[in-house]
This record gives C-alpha cells, sequence and structure tokens, in this order.
C-alpha cells in the first residue's frame, strides 16, 4: 500500500522529469549494507519520495530549464521509518549523481548523529569495487573525497561558523526538531552560489522549543498550498490527524508509510505503544507536534491498576530517597521485586530534614535490612551520596540521563502491569502533580515544571528503576 503525505508540495506536471529514477535504477545496482548486501528494494512510497525530491524543472522553463526544482526540502515521518535510509540515499546521490565537483555535508543536532547517514554512504562505496575507485580517500573520519580533488562529502558540526565560505551542492540535515536557530539558513545561503545547491532535511515532529522546524512547517505548509514564492520549496509531511486515538490503525500508518507498506507489523506497533507515554507515542508514531510538557507523567489509570499491598519481599530490596528542591521535605521509598513483580511502597516522609537527619535514617535502614542499593540524585544530594558511599554503603547516584531513563523505564512498568503498591496517601497525593519535559529524545519528570511537590513520587520511581536494574547480589556501585 502506497501511504501518500497527508501535507505535500505537488509536482508542476503529471510528468515531470526527476533524478529519483536514476537513484533508484542506481540504488538496485549498486546499494550494499549489512542489512541488504545484494542491492536495495525500495517500498513504493520511498521511490514516490525520491522521484518527489529530486524534481527537474522541464527544458523550456523560462527561468530555470533543467535545474532541481527544490532548493530546500523538509521531509517528517515517523520514527523507524528508514529515514536514514533514504538520507544516505541522498548523500550517494549528492555525492555521485548531482553536480560535477561536489561538496556534501551531513549536519545533525549531533557528530554522532550525522555520522550514522555519512557512514551509511561510505559503506556502499567501500562494498563496491567499481565506486571505490572513484575516490581516492573514503575513511570514517576524514572525509570521503573523489579521485579527481574535486569533490568532498564531509561531517560537520551543527554550528554556524562550521558553514561559513563553504560552497555546499548538497547538504542532509538530519534531526530539524533539534535544530539551533540560524542553522538552516546557514546552510541555505551555503547552497546559493551552486547551480542546483539543495539542503534537505528529515525529522520527526518536535515540541514548542524546535523554533526552526516550526517556522519550516510554516513554510512547507504555504508551499503545498500553492504560495508562488515558495514554488522551489518542498514539503512532505507523513502525520496523523488531530485528535486521533494513539492505537487507532487508520492514523499510525498516515504518519508512518513503511507501517502502511507492510513493512513493520501493525500488532507489534500497537504493542509497543502501551509501553510509552502518550505524548512520546503522538510525537513519534503520530508525528505529531506536542507541548514542552504534558499535565501528567503517568496517567491516573494506570496508577490505580497498580495498586496492591506494597512489599511483601523484606530481603534484598533497594531504598533511594528525594527531596524538595527547598528541603521542605523529604521521602524514603523501598522497592523490590517477587516472581516477576515490582513492588515499592514509602517508607518514611520527613519535614525539614538535615543531610544528618538523612544520613542516620539510611544508614540505620541499611544494617537493619542490607539492601541491594540505596539511590538518589546526585544533582540533588551529593552531599549526603559522598557520605554514604564513604561509609561503605553501596551506593547507586542517578545522574540526569539516567534519570530520563529511570522515568521512561517505570513508565513502562506501570504500562505493562509489573508495579505494585500499597496507595500511600502521599504517593496518592503527590502523583497528579509529575509534569513530563522533554530534553531534545528523551523526556523526565521535571521538578521545576511540576505542580507541586514530588518528592514521594521521584523516590518511588528511582526505587522502582534500580530495583528493576541491580543485581541480587552484594553491590557497591560507585
Amino acid at each position: 500500500m502506497l501511504q501518500l503525505p497527508t501535507t505535500y508540495t505537488p509536482p508542476l506536471s503529471d510528468d515531470f522529469i526527476t533524478d529519483g529514477d536514476k537513484l533508484i535504477e542506481f540504488a538496485k545496482i549498486a546499494w550494499s549494507s549489512p542489512e541488504s548486501p545484494d542491492g536495495l528494494e525500495l517500498d513504493e512510497w520511498q521511490k514516490w519520495l525520491l522521484r518527489a525530491i529530486l524534481e527537474r524543472y522541464p527544458a523550456n522553463h523560462p527561468t530555470y530549464p533543467n535545474r532541481l526544482r527544490y532548493r530546500q526540502v523538509v521531509i517528517s515521518v515517523g520514527r523507524q521509518n528508514g529515514k536514514s535510509l533514504i538520507a544516505a540515499m541522498l548523500g550517494l546521490y549528492g555525492l555521485l549523481l548531482h553536480e560535477i565537483g561536489p561538496q556534501c555535508i551531513s549536519l545533525a543536532s549531533s557528530t554522532d548523529q550525522a555520522n550514522i547517514v555519512y557512514n551509511r554512504v561510505l559503506y556502499v562505496i567501500n562494498s563496491n569495487p567499481f565506486l571505490k575507485k572513484r575516490f581516492k580517500r573514503a575513511t570514517e573520519t576524514r572525509g570521503i573525497v573523489t579521485s579527481d580533488g574535486g569533490g568532498r562529502y564531509d561531517v560537520k558540526a551543527a554550528k554556524e561558523a562550521a558553514l561559513q565560505g563553504i560552497p555546499i551542492s548538497f547538504c542532509l540535515f538530519d534531526e530539524l526538531h533539534l535544530a539551533k536557530e540560524g542553522m538552516w539558513s546557514a546552510a541555505v545561503l551555503g547552497t546559493s552560489q551552486r547551480k542546483d545547491g539543495i539542503v534537505v532535511g528529515i525529522t520527526t515532529a518536535g515540541d514548542q522549543n524546535s523554533k526552526t522546524l516550526i517556522d519550516l512547517y510554516k513554510s512547507g505548509k504555504a508551499a503545498a498550498n500553492g504560495a508562488t514564492d515558495l514554488e522551489r520549496f518542498g514539503f512532505f509531511l507523513w502525520e496523523a490527524p488531530e485528535n486521533s486515538r494513539v492505537d487507532d490503525p487508520s492514523a499510525i500508518m498516515k504518519a508512518n508509510p513503511s507501517i502502511a507498506a507492510g513493512r513493520i507489523g501493525m500488532e507489534q506497533v500497537i504493542s509497543d505503544l502501551k509501553t510509552i507515554p502518550e505524548h512520546e507515542a503522538r510525537r513519534y508514531r503520530l508525528n505529531q507536534f506536542i507541548a514542552g510538557s504534558t499535565n501528567s507523567w503517568l496517567p491516573g489509570d494506570l496508577f490505580r491498576a497498580a495498586t496492591g499491598r506494597g512489599v511483601t519481599n523484606l530481603t534484598g530490596g533497594v531504598f533511594s530517597v528525594d527531596t524538595t528542591t527547598n528541603w521542605g521535605h523529604a521521602t524514603i521509598a523501598y522497592a523490590n521485586d517477587i516472581e516477576g513483580i515490582h513492588e515499592t511502597e514509602l517508607v518514611m516522609s520527613l519535614v525539614s530534614p538535615t543531610e544528618q537527619q538523612l544520613f542516620n535514617e539510611l544508614t540505620s535502614l541499611y544494617s537493619r535490612h542490607s539492601p541491594r542499593a540505596i539511590v538518589l540524585d546526585d544533582r540533588q544530594l551529593p552531599g549526603l551520596a559522598k557520605r554514604l558511599k564513604n561509609s561503605g554503603l553501596p551506593v547507586w547516584t542517578l545522574w540526569a540521563k539516567e534519570v530520563s531513563s529511570a522515568c521512561s523505564t517505570v513508565f513502562a512498568m506501570f504500562s505493562t502491569g509489573s508495579v505494585r503498591h500499597n496507595s500511600d496517601p502521599l504517593l496518592v497525593a503527590q502523583m497528579p502533580n509529575g509534569v513530563a519535559k522533554y530534553s531534545g529524545e528523551s523526556w523526565f519528570i521535571s521538578r521545576k515544571e511540576s505542580l507541586g511537590d514530588i518528592d514521594a513520587v521521584m523516590a518511588t520511581v528511582f526505587a522502582l528503576y534500580v530495583s528493576s536494574r541491580a543485581p541480587h547480589a552484594t553491590i557497591g556501585v560507585y
């Protein structure tokens, strides 16, 4: 099934000229990757997209005869639809089929991300003896250089200064939802001196902080509606309709052409959606823009469904502690697993605690219960972490990235029914306060954005997370 974009710029005519055909044919013959060592058979939507992106004006066009129609292209599609493959094919086009003396670059929010596309292109070249002869250097770190020295492909840092003075012929910009302001404009300006200079951005939907992508969406939708001054702006957006259910197969297919094509099974997709927050599902599967935060990190029905007796296994569990930002309150939580279920309950709540008081309580709990770990957020309680470590206790400190991992992991645990709590009144009262906030590709429960105290929530999340990670043995995580 060919799933066309929800919104896109139509071709100038039904029988338009395109470089997409020769790229598709080239890929059949020359493409090689670990997944496709004997050539590449594209989905129909991928062929349609490549043909649309690389449309050319007809020979009799009064201003741009035989030129590429688009100078800027934005492609937005749900995650895991093969964006990197499309980008790599376009990278190969830019290097081999686009212009004489190509100057191609890959950009992304990080060099590692930009290298994903670059390394795919490099693999194809190094795997094909004919292509390899056309380059005198093709390395992972020093760029791909043509045998005559007149063309090259590099990865550049996503900084305006990195693009200044470079006459770019083809620019691939990945993860536009994370692009810094000014970067897209700098790339477009860099292509202005080339005959068919083009910038292609590939992305998923963003949030309120994705200012560059928000502006590009506005231009793209205007172009799709026929704005004459944007005829050279290509826009291809796969997006589910507003207010769609996240598990609606029709909505999922509208944002995910690879699912519509049968490359990814619908049952597996819907099963996976049950273990991630709704805002994450909307952004990455329905490809819908979301606000920077949501009302609550965990739906109330999931929390209520996890009601149980609390902790029944008191041997070798995990204690965790968290405080409010002004040290007005602190909570110590406990978690342990039994027969695949992670049980949790609050141990104590303290008013205006001191670091010494928390140290005394945790060392006392350790001496009585010999837990696998004592968990805390090192950004909140660095002094306490150091004292506990120096006393020889098995401390597990969480940094920003692991706090984010803890939040998404525990959400999945609630979603799959593997958590039991005892409905402690403090936890019940605080649970709706926790607000999820995005930071780049990840999200976390934001202390700043939350609607009240969340020390009981965070202590519970930390305890459950480490209980699911720490082995049942004497450990010391330093």
